[in-house]
């Protein structure tokens, strides 16, 4: 059978997935799917319902990082070091995990900004959307699934800011985070970060371009001072990211 892999349009760790099988060359079919619908499709396959997914003849890998794992040679040319490798998970869960809390937090309170998020196809800033379907229950299970209330933004806050200062020192420094080629912790924050930087070879972007973000998320997002991080950002996509399915 072709491959597959499972994602949600969105989703900054299906990024980071395409990205390194793009870069790989690695032959697949995407397959996008709406959050809540993905449910049927998904327990076939695998016990935990997240994505990406990556099926094949070789059998099933889910998460972004055991993907890379399978074409990391292939994609950058060389095995992570355990550096990179211990860099990458803590962008995973300091920048990836608290921007899937921050993110919902600022858009649930919009049902129409959800539903343009949630298509399968971007539409124009223009056109109207409703919420999607069962919308009041999705909402209640992303705020209980990604612990959306006041303490826990908080941490979630910090944790960011931590992580992207380090990584901001990091690339003031040098062009790479292993010192001479294009890795892993590149690629990781790129794609985990990419909502923030609007950078338009994301192939997100036209998602995020279809909706008018809330004046809270931008208020937040202007105000965060990462811009050398954010310009570092659009440079990898820019020369990097080879345009995908």
């Amino acid at each position: 059978m072709s491959a597959k892999l499972y994602t949600f349009p969105i989703s900054h760790f299906s990024e980071k997935a395409r990205w390194g099988l793009d870069l790989a060359n690695y032959p697949y079919q995407l397959h996008p799917m709406v959050p809540g619908h993905h449910i049927q499709t998904l327990k076939p396959i695998v016990n935990e319902l997240y994505v990406p997914v990556l099926e094949s003849d070789s059998g099933v890998i889910q998460g972004s990082g055991a993907i890379l794992d399978s074409i990391e040679e292939k994609a950058f040319g060389k095995l992570s070091t355990a550096e990179e490798k211990q860099m990458e998970e803590k962008i995973d869960i300091q920048i990836g995990k608290s921007l899937q809390t921050l993110l919902y937090y600022f858009i649930l309170d919009y049902p129409e900004i959800v539903g343009k998020l949630f298509l399968l196809s971007p539409v124009t800033i223009s056109d109207s959307v409703g919420p999607p379907d069962n919308f009041e229950l999705i909402a209640l299970s992303l705020k209980r699934r990604y612990k959306i209330n006041p303490k826990n933004l908080e941490v979630v806050k910090l944790a960011l800011d931590e992580c992207a200062k380090e990584l901001i020192q990091v690339y003031k420094t040098k062009k790479f985070f292993n010192g001479s080629s294009f890795g892993r912790v590149d690629l990781t924050v790129a794609s985990l970060m990419c909502m923030l930087t609007e950078a338009k070879e994301s192939p997100a972007y036209p998602w995020f371009t279809s909706v008018k973000m809330p004046d809270t998320f931008l208020e937040w997002r202007n105000g965060l001072g990462y811009e050398f991080l954010f310009d570092k950002i659009r440079e990898f996509y820019k020369e990097f990211r080879i345009q995908s399915k």
